[in-house]
Formats: structure tokens, sequence, C-alpha cells
């Protein structure tokens, strides 16, 4: 647990010498939005104009700035799903690292996590990143692999039978579903972003849900499927989404190896990403029929 008294401080000690992060982290406005991307898409970072716009919209997304001389120089997200939360785009400029900053931010989300009752975090590290969240606390718990592939023109042709695309009356099914597999209640999050033109399921032949793929606004894509075989469906129609000028990207853990071998057969590229971690109590999750996140900030 971290104590609301040590969320102010900025001081590593290197050695003999302490260095000391005078910047303010405070909540984000929508007048940090612009500046905040730009910063990180100086430092080749991504994109994330859209995902901080929409984010300061919802209810259980918690975004914070580190802020010194009137500029930006660091950024973090927590996003609460039920009793688990989510510690995503934790940055710090470059010419700030290493005076303790981003272990202030990382422990600002996390405190506002616990407060929202959260008992377990989970975050995606960069090689960058991991060693502040060891002194957190964090554990491994699965190494994500990501796969790309170049997209597809439209088709108009009629969908397979077995994918049509989403209904509101599906709407519980898909909720459902998400908990299941995740082990998270993203309820709030997912019925802001599954809507007919977002989204497709994958259903039985009784017309019932047993997959889904959600599309964010800022090209991210939730993939929730148990059948290898609705996940690869549900990409190609992502593949046709993203059309021919771009890449399509999906994400599953290390140790799915029918994923891997699937997707790899299916012409898709491998490359290693991050590690996902751990904090608090075990998740009760199933990550093999996860095949797809909505961004390092959401799962």
């Amino acid at each position: 647990m971290i104590r609301g008294g040590e969320r102010g401080r900025g001081d590593v000690t290197l050695g003999s010498m302490a260095i000391h992060s005078t910047a303010v982290v405070r909540p984000m406005t929508a007048a940090d939005s612009a500046p905040a991307a730009a910063l990180l898409r100086r430092e080749d970072f991504g994109e994330r104009e859209a995902f901080f716009d929409w984010a300061l919209t919802q209810p259980t997304i918690a975004v914070f700035v580190a802020e010194q001389d009137g500029r930006i120089i660091g950024t973090g997200t927590g996003s609460a799903h039920g009793n688990v939360g989510w510690v995503g785009v934790i940055f710090v400029a470059s010419h700030q690292r290493g005076a303790g900053l981003g272990r202030r931010i990382t422990r600002t989300v996390i405190d506002d996590l616990e407060a929202r009752g959260c008992r377990t975090t989970i975050l995606i590290a960069s090689p960058l990143g991991r060693p502040i969240y060891v002194r957190e606390g964090f554990a491994d718990l699965e190494r994500q692999v990501r796969f790309t592939i170049g997209g597809l023109p439209p088709d108009d042709r009629p969908l397979d039978p077995r994918i049509r695309p989403f209904a509101p009356p599906d709407l519980e099914a898909v909720l459902a579903l998400d908990r299941f597999v995740t082990g998270e209640d993203r309820q709030v999050v997912l019925t802001g972003l599954v809507t007919p033109a977002s989204t497709f399921v994958a259903v039985d032949p009784a017309g019932a849900v047993r997959g889904y793929l959600a599309r964010a606004p800022w090209r991210g894509g939730a993939l929730i499927a148990p059948d290898p075989d609705d996940a690869l469906r549900l990409l190609e129609l992502r593949r046709r989404s993203t059309g021919v000028s771009a890449k399509a990207g999906a994400g599953v853990v290390a140790s799915n190896l029918v994923a891997r071998e699937r997707l790899r057969a299916a012409g898709w590229q491998e490359e290693l990403g991050g590690v996902r971690m751990l904090r608090g109590d075990p998740l009760d999750w199933r990550p093999d029929a996860i095949w797809g996140q909505l961004n390092g900030a959401l799962g």
C-alpha cells in the first residue's frame, strides 16, 4: 500500500546525491489533452490525443499530467474496472527522467485506483518502465505478443453467417463474456464503445454471442473469442475495416501457443511486446481467449 503522505515526494537517491523533481502531478484538464499528446508524439510514444479526449469524458478513468514551469512533462492514466484497475500511459519527457517523476506519477495513479476500490492493479510494462513497477510491488504476469498484417479493401459480399454486426440486445452477453475472460468488469467502458457501427459478434448456430470485436476510435480493438476460429474470422473483418493503406493489429499472450501458430499460419507478423504485470490480488482470467486490446491503458 502506498501511503497518501508519500505522493508529493519527488526524491530519488543516486549514490550519496539526491535528485529532486519539482514537477506538480495533477489531474488532466481538457486544455491539457493537445499539449500532452504533442509531447508523446514528439518522443515517439504513439498517438494519444483521441484517447485522452475520450478518457476525460469517462467516469471510471482518471488522467494525470506532470507539469513544471507551465509545461506538461509527463502523463499517466488509471482505469477502474470493478475491483481491477489498469495503469497506463506512464510517460516522462526524456530530459526529465532519472529524478523519480515516473515513480511519482505511477504512485499517484495507484493511490487513486485503490481509493476507488481496486484490489488488483495491472499494466503492460516497457523495458524502461519495468524497474519502476517492480519497486512498486508489481510482478510479471504474462508477456504480450503483438501481431500485424496489411489491411484489406472493403468487401461487399455477405458476411459469414457465423459473424454479424452487434445489435443492442447483444450487450448483456458481450459484457458477461468479457467479464468471464478478462476477470474485470469493463461494463462502463464497453457500454460506450460497443455499438452497431464499431462492433461485430461471433455467434453459434442458435444466434448466441460467443465472441466479439469492438474497434475503438483511436484504432485499438478489444477482441474476445474463446474459439480460435471465431477470432480469426473477426480479425479478417478488422483487416477490412483497417483498409489497404494501414496495418491491422492483434495481441495475445506469449503462452497462447495455439493463437500464435494460427496467426503466423495466416500470414500475420509476430513481435514481442511488453510484459503484463500485476500488483495485489490474483486475477481470475482466461488469457487464451484474448486476441486484441483496446490499448495499454484499458486492456
